[in-house]
């Protein structure tokens, strides 16, 4: 499975970011010929002070931009995170569509787990979707969702095969995300596609690095070891890998296998 990190700067005027995101989308496809899913980070357009500016109507502009340029280039897109309101809702949502590459759109995850300011903005998701891509099945995770463990393992669970996570990490975050990269992958044994910010929202800087994981694929099942393609810092671009879903496969089973159930755990306090 070809996949790819769409890892655009943040500028001023929206124009500007859709000129830009074309632009690498365009490199990407100029240079390795074909790709199946590209994924964007969680924010990759200007962010105003006026939080209400910043809410799209429900398959607004952005929506309308990432639906024409994955049709107009063969490619699967996730649109990364747009703020969309929605008819007869009170709050709007942070939500991630997937258009396959006839610029079709399949379908969409709202984010589940909101991060610290946006509990008063947004309505949070119960759902977790799994969608489809040649018969491989993905999850969406937006940002936080990966901060805990049970969304990744819910994916793995009910038969994702690869996790896609647009994110919005700071500077001064970048060393917990990396761990918790890394950690959902090994505990699920699932390759994991996060593409990162790049650029500044207000005083908040972030640097892309986005992260590419798979397992090196040596026919030994353990341990495992994890394959990790980094994005830019501190710039824009982008980067792809071809992935091996077979070989995570085999390990995922045994993983879940050998779970065992926190209730069938007894505790005793020893105090």
């Amino acid at each position: 499975m070809k996949v790819a990190c769409i890892q655009p700067s943040i500028h001023e005027e929206i124009g500007d970011c859709y000129k830009e995101v074309e632009k690498l989308l365009k490199v990407l496809v100029d240079k390795y010929g074909n790709c199946d899913i590209a994924c964007l980070p969680e924010r990759w357009i200007p962010f105003y002070k006026e939080i209400e500016k910043n809410f799209q109507s429900e398959r607004g502009e952005n929506y309308q931009f990432i639906e024409k340029i994955a049709r107009k280039y063969k490619v699967a897109i996730l649109s990364g995170a747009i703020w969309e309101k929605r008819k007869n809702e009170k709050k709007p949502y942070i939500t991630c569509y997937y258009f396959n590459n006839e610029g079709e759109e399949v379908g969409r995850q709202d984010k589940i787990h909101l991060y610290t300011y946006e509990k008063k903005y947004f309505t949070p998701s119960k759902t977790l979707n799994l969608f489809k891509w040649n018969e491989k099945i993905f999850s969406i995770l937006i940002c936080f969702d990966v901060a805990f463990y049970e969304t990744p393992r819910l994916s793995a669970e009910n038969g994702a095969e690869i996790l896609f996570s647009p994110t919005q990490i700071r500077s001064d975050g970048m060393d917990n995300w990396k761990i918790y990269l890394q950690s959902r992958a090994l505990e699920n044994r699932i390759p994991i596609v996060a593409c990162n910010t790049v650029g500044k929202i207000g005083n908040r800087k972030f640097v892309g690095n986005s992260q590419i994981i798979s397992f090196i694929d040596t026919g030994q099942i353990t341990p495992s070891k994890l394959k990790i393609v980094e994005g830019p810092l501190n710039k824009s671009g982008h980067i792809y890998s071809d992935l091996n879903i077979e070989f995570p496969r085999k390990m995922r089973e045994i993983r879940l296998r050998e779970k065992i159930e926190k209730q069938s755990i007894k505790i005793t306090k020893n105090f």
